[in-house]
């Protein structure tokens, strides 16, 4: 990582180093999310999710959302294949404000990017917003996905 990469870096995810000082694990994921590139094995990988599932923030679905907002998608261009694992965390809170339809679930979330980046254009990494803008279009199926189980889980 470059000197202006690593900069942006930890000003988007210098607020998991400060979460850390009450719940640990949202440092370590920090220090794993440091590490993550296309290059980072499996074993790396799991361990970052892994570690993202025991933050285990807890919040209002606004910022619950967008606690994990960044982390998710910066976390899903590198390794695509964690989708099924953690984009309820961007499914979920939406669809706990009423967002039950696929593609507004993703109009949602490209409308919280632009949002947030025009608040802060340090909020998203790079990587992020390339997820974001390419490849969460490309979702609706796994977005469906998540939608059911929400509905699933509100059923039982």
């Amino acid at each position: 990582m470059e000197n202006t990469e690593q900069a942006h870096f930890e000003k988007t995810f210098s607020y998991l180093k400060e979460v850390g000082k009450i719940l640990p694990n949202s440092k370590s994921c920090f220090d794993l999310l440091k590490k993550l590139d296309f290059q980072t094995t499996d074993l790396e990988s799991d361990i970052l999710i892994a570690t993202l599932h025991q933050i285990q923030f807890a919040s209002n679905t606004n910022t619950y959302f967008y606690f994990y907002f960044p982390l998710v998608s910066h976390i899903l261009h590198y390794k695509p294949q964690y989708e099924k694992e953690i984009l309820k965390y961007l499914i979920g809170p939406n669809f706990a404000n009423g967002t039950s339809e696929v593609r507004e679930m993703i109009d949602v979330i490209i409308g919280a990017m632009k949002y947030k980046l025009n608040e802060n254009q340090d909020y998203l990494s790079k990587e992020s917003q390339d997820w974001i803008t390419n490849e969460l279009p490309k979702l609706e199926k796994e977005v469906q996905r998540e939608i059911d189980l929400c509905w699933k889980e509100l059923d039982e």
